[in-house]
């Protein structure tokens, strides 16, 4: 159910209330596991993990999701790389940034400090949807501290529509409602719209973006985060210099396959795969075909800087 249809279900859903909410220690408790730190930067509790040793790779998540979005790849990149993902500002168990700084050009900063406060002077930035909204424009202010970008669904360029639940959050009214509710059975029909094979939007799934969404304020963020410049600058993306590739899933129902074409345009000597089958999120959905291509583009690097 898409659009108006699934927009208004929504407002209703919204109406009808939302269930009992998990304490923030019992979330901390289930999404937590033996490689999970948290770091201070700035004023603002940082939850990442730190795995593996080599040339550093630092993985950026989309709207809504959390550092877990990239199990599959760190699983499999930890064996020749030093892999860093932390839940961004608003998201997961970092949690709402009380200042509301959730511009694209205040991710940056973020980046930053938290690199910097990790001692990474160089590494390969990977970004998924806002993730690689965040990792392009890093590129643009710190070229000489990223060794390669790479793009997976990213936002970029103007979107002519938004996820239903996005849509929602910038009605007035309604973003007041999603701050305090948010019904289960939304990410479940978000969640579907969101991967092009349906039997990977399991219980266990729905839960974590649920119980995600609850902690700590993020509902609040979320609509903060929402109503921020996303798909603005869109010209700045020519100037990017770094060695870049760009994967995509051809299925994406709300960031259109033309965009990639447009990166790979825009972006000089880029590279670009799409993956047919594939809806927003490649690295979950095909991890092990998508993070070979990825160590395939990063070893093509390493080879034509040895030469």
């Amino acid at each position: 159910m898409k659009g108006i249809g699934w927009t208004l279900f929504g407002v209703i859903g919204l109406l009808s209330g939302c269930g009992s909410d998990q304490t923030s220690a019992q979330i901390e408790a289930k999404y937590t596991n033996s490689a999970s730190q948290f770091i201070q930067i700035g004023r603002k509790s940082v939850h990442y993990r730190d795995e593996g040793v080599g040339e550093v790779v630092i993985l950026l998540h989309g709207t809504s999701s959390s550092l877990h979005a990239w199990d599959q790849w760190a699983k499999r990149l930890k064996q020749d790389f030093r892999v860093v993902r932390m839940d961004l500002p608003g998201f997961g168990l970092t949690g709402h940034e009380s200042f509301n700084r959730y511009e694209i050009s205040d991710d940056v900063v973020f980046l930053n400090m938290f690199m910097e406060a990790l001692g990474v002077n160089k590494a390969h930035i990977v970004g998924s949807s806002l993730g690689g909204r965040i990792a392009w424009e890093y590129s643009l202010h710190h070229p000489d501290d990223v060794m390669s970008l790479t793009l997976l669904n990213a936002l970029g360029y103007p979107q002519e529509t938004w996820p239903p639940g996005i849509e929602m959050a910038q009605w007035p009214v309604v973003d007041k409602l999603m701050e305090w509710v948010t019904p289960k059975f939304m990410f479940r029909q978000g969640l579907k719209e969101v991967y092009f094979d349906p039997q990977l939007v399991t219980d266990e799934l729905i839960d974590r973006y649920y119980d995600l969404m609850t902690y700590n304020s993020n509902r609040q963020a979320f609509t903060q985060r929402v109503k921020a410049s996303l798909d603005q600058d869109a010209d700045k993306i020519r100037d990017v210099s770094v060695p870049t590739f760009i994967m995509w899933g051809r299925e994406d129902l709300y960031f259109p396959v033309e965009n990639a074409a447009r990166f790979s345009q825009d972006i000089e000597h880029s590279q670009l795969v799409v993956y047919e089958n594939v809806g927003h999120l490649p690295m979950e959905e095909i991890p092990q075909q998508s993070v070979n291509d990825f160590k395939q583009f990063t070893s093509k690097l390493s080879s034509s800087e040895s030469l």
